[in-house]
């Protein structure tokens, strides 16, 4: 049939007006379909956005994580994978090529000119040293930047004294050579400690240790450099022993004296099933155990003005002992006397942390005590295992097996990422009270929350907010799916009369 044909049968067989509306449906429905498809480029390429965004940030973070700023050098995250990653390799080759790990640590006049000068004239100084030793270092010798002062080398094809002696010689010459910068004439030195693999270990931490030990024996003997040899471990061994011994006596004594001007608080950590008529309904409440000092002469001094100084001294060691004695009394009383079920956590400085003793003492004290392991909380910061986390992982776990309950205090104030928490088996993350000031006018905080409990939430853990203290936080808080709170809108910290009856008030006895 012709198009003339069916164009006039048309005609015949249809109302202009039907045909006319038809049309106009027609580009109707082309025009959504247009807009819709328009639509869903513009969603596709907002998304394309997004992901080239997080791939960004996600190198630009790996960078920050992997790369020392100040000399370009790998750091200490990139030492771990690298040593793990070589390590576990030679292990599977039989015919293993020996090799050294090399400790370069600057000595006093670099610590003197970072206090002293201004900030450029230190990184000057320590980005020269780092082009020094990589003009005398092969290219096959990875160089790690890994602390301020502290320079690592991974030599793979020389696992003797003889065959380092030229080498070592030659980094000693170049890293004292004089420092000429801004009218300033510098002098910096260094002491070096190495071990060898397989010989001295082989593992990232013994290979290090041992190398540090032969360090601190360098130093000791003013040398300028020492291969580490068994007779130094067993010295230093000897010598850890008696200056425990030591701190030992002396804490017996340092702890009756601290009872008479320090004392805890605890501050309540509420689980929250519902807010009926605009009042939370509490199904349970454990606690945070916050440390006061009551000072003769000053009155009570907070604990962010005399827990740094402790900390830098080492006196913090000595306090972290006495609040873990303390709160487990208040502990062993809630389970006898006054039949409180709460959970009481301690606050563990990095330096305590990553005190060797900190397992014993709290696996002795919970078993003097004769409470459930359980409710005790540890808390550490992310410093506390950024340095080492394979070696924050052994302790966590050791804990863990005991017993006792792991938190992650000011979640998202330092450093801490996906790669980092999935390495740590904690049991609880507590989000920084900075987070929650301004969550209900502020998106970006509302976005960072909640990025935070989804990252959380897929590994397992539990949050704890902190730092609540209005109800309209804590309703958008529910809303995120958060039922665990700390903060000034449900309690300040109260001394043990005080909590016992706060708990008593919301949990009554049946």
């Amino acid at each position: 049939m012709g198009l003339l044909k069916v164009t006039d049968q048309l005609n015949q067989e249809s109302n202009p007006g039907d045909l006319k509306s038809d049309l106009i449906k027609a580009r109707k429905d082309l025009q959504k379909i247009r807009r819709h498809n328009d639509s869903l480029v513009s969603q596709v390429n907002n998304l394309l956005h997004f992901i080239n965004e997080q791939n960004r940030r996600k190198r630009e973070l790996q960078q920050r994580i992997s790369i020392n700023p100040k000399t370009g050098l790998g750091n200490h995250n990139m030492m771990d994978q690298d040593l793990q990653s070589f390590f576990g390799t030679i292990m599977e080759d039989s015919d293993q090529v020996p090799g050294a790990l090399v400790l370069i640590k600057l000595d006093t006049n670099y610590d003197i000119i970072t206090k002293t000068l201004k900030p450029s004239v230190s990184e000057w100084i320590i980005y020269q040293i780092s082009s020094r030793l990589k003009e005398i270092i092969s290219d096959s010798t990875p160089i790690y930047h890994t602390r301020d002062d502290e320079f690592i080398l991974l030599i793979k094809d020389k696992g003797s004294s003889e065959e380092l002696k030229a080498l070592l010689d030659d980094i000693y010459q170049q890293i004292s050579k004089p420092h000429i910068f801004s009218g300033y004439h510098i002098v910096i030195n260094c002491i070096i400690g190495v071990s060898f693999y397989p010989e001295n270990g082989m593992s990232k931490s013994s290979l290090l240790n041992n190398a540090d030990i032969a360090l601190t024996y360098a130093k000791k003997n003013n040398k300028n450099y020492v291969f580490f040899s068994e007779q130094m471990k067993e010295e230093v061994v000897q010598k850890m022993e008696l200056q425990n011994s030591i701190i030992k006596a002396l804490e017996e004594q340092s702890l009756k004296e601290i009872d008479k001007q320090f004392f805890i608080n605890m501050q309540p950590i509420v689980t929250v099933s519902s807010i009926e008529n605009g009042i939370p309904v509490i199904e349970r409440i454990d606690s945070e155990a916050l440390i006061r000092w009551r000072h003769p002469e000053k009155g009570i001094i907070t604990p962010d003005t005399f827990i740094p100084i402790a900390e830098e001294t080492g006196l913090i060691i000595i306090i972290g002992k006495w609040v873990l004695y303390t709160a487990t009394s208040q502990i062993e009383v809630w389970s006898n006397t006054d039949h409180i079920d709460s959970r009481l956590a301690i606050n563990v400085s990095p330096r305590q942390f990553n005190n060797d003793d900190l397992i014993e003492s709290i696996e002795r004290i919970v078993r003097f005590r004769a409470i459930d392991p359980g409710s005790l909380q540890v808390e550490i910061t992310e410093n506390s295992f950024l340095e080492d986390p394979e070696e924050a992982a052994r302790k966590i776990n050791k804990l863990k097996d005991i017993g006792i309950k792991i938190a992650i205090d000011d979640f998202g104030t330092g450093f801490s990422s996906m790669n980092y928490l999935r390495k740590l088996p904690v049991d609880v993350v507590k989000i920084d009270r900075s987070f929650i000031m301004d969550i209900t006018t502020s998106q970006q905080d509302r976005s960072i929350v909640k990025a935070m409990i989804a990252m959380t939430a897929e590994l397992g853990m539990v949050n704890v907010v902190e730092g609540v203290e209005t109800i309209e936080q804590l309703e958008l808080l529910m809303k995120f799916g958060i039922r665990k709170f700390q903060g000034f809108y449900f309690s300040k910290a109260l001394n043990p009369e005080d909590y016992r009856k706060f708990y008593e008030k919301h949990l009554p006895k049946s």
